[in-house]
């Protein structure tokens, strides 16, 4: 059943997500921190998780179709988990929910947990790496009568994103900057991004940053046309989203390592399958509440299957670049046994 909530040093090292997720188990256990969390502990004998029933915050995006699709095909319940989907109205909202207790595993695009980890709200630690965009999935549309036809016309417009400080800005201000455009002259707007579609329809903006499946749904319902791509340039293959946990005592990051394990091995074979069109679109229809013909012609994109810090460092820097954050982040102090965290 999915319960709704309200809004509330770069390292080079490779990490397929099952030896992560072994290498951590192997690690932790050995320094002793075993001891589960309250409720649903399954962490008797070899094998066994510590926390048996989790609850992991989503969005309705196509970013996480393979974890709804390691629920249906049972990937979860095969490593000892019940996994609760709770959906969130935002990434921040996501976040707060795990630093709130609300979720055990909060799935976001990475300016979020990025900007709380700098702001040493939480030891964040990512767990699983989502999905990296590809030419197609965050594009800059307008209108097809519109006057905004190409980068330079940027500066004087208005245009819908789904909020400050997330990918939706900082990676269209990135390809603006690196052609030369003066991208402290657009006036963004925040909106979800059903209402972008509504403005767009109105007028009411001269264009949005979209992510899938709204750039087919704005192109299919409006005949909305790309301006540029989000995904290209100093942005090309950038990573999206993924999924974090709390670390520290008594937090699931480290007091139970075989829960994340088991978390990290179901959705990895979910993600490894996810390169079959016919193994996603469904999850489209049903969770990212989208039709049919448009899950068709939804441009998909790369589910990781590996986390690697090196990459998601190109978030925390681009972060950097335009002020979000303040000082270095290390990436890979957020992701067990990269090499620099302990």
């Amino acid at each position: 059943m999915l319960r709704s909530f309200a809004t509330r040093r770069v390292t080079r090292a490779r990490l397929p997500i099952a030896v992560l997720a072994l290498t951590m188990f192997a690690t932790l256990s050995g320094c002793g921190l075993l001891g589960g969390d309250d409720g649903g502990s399954a962490g008797q004998g070899t094998g066994g998780v510590e926390k048996a029933k989790i609850r992991v915050g989503v969005l309705p995006v196509v970013d996480v179709a393979p974890f709804y699709r390691a629920i249906e095909q049972g990937y979860f319940a095969a490593e000892g988990l019940q996994v609760e989907p709770v959906v969130m109205a935002s990434g921040k909202a996501s976040i707060d929910g795990l630093i709130g207790g609300d979720v055990d595993i909060a799935f976001a695009s990475y300016p979020a947990p990025l900007l709380a980890q700098s702001k040493k709200i939480a030891d964040f630690k990512i767990v699983a790496d989502g999905l990296t965009a590809k030419p197609g999935h965050i594009v800059v549309v307008a209108n097809k009568d519109s006057t905004f036809k190409k980068p330079g016309d940027a500066p004087g417009k208005k245009i819908a994103i789904s909020g400050r400080n997330t990918m939706t800005d900082l990676a269209p201000m990135s390809v603006l900057k690196t052609q030369g455009v003066d991208y402290t002259q657009v006036q963004f707007v925040e909106m979800a991004f059903p209402e972008m579609i509504t403005a767009l329809e109105k007028n009411s903006v001269d264009g949005a940053v979209l992510v899938e499946p709204w750039v087919t749904t704005a192109m299919k319902k409006l005949g909305a046309v790309p301006v540029f791509d989000g995904a290209s340039g100093p942005t090309l293959e950038m990573p999206m989203s993924g999924y974090v946990a709390i670390g520290g005592q008594g937090k699931l990051a480290t007091s139970s390592p075989k829960t994340v394990a088991a978390f990290q091995r179901a959705l990895a074979k979910a993600q490894a399958e996810a390169t079959d069109r016919s193994k996603v679109e469904p999850m489209f229809v049903k969770y990212a509440k989208i039709d049919q013909q448009t899950a068709q012609l939804v441009t998909i994109s790369t589910y990781s299957t590996s986390l690697e810090a090196n990459r998601i460092q190109r978030v925390a820097n681009l972060m950097e670049e335009f002020g979000v954050i303040k000082g270095h982040l290390d990436v890979a102090s957020m992701i067990p046994n990269s090499g620099t965290n302990k």
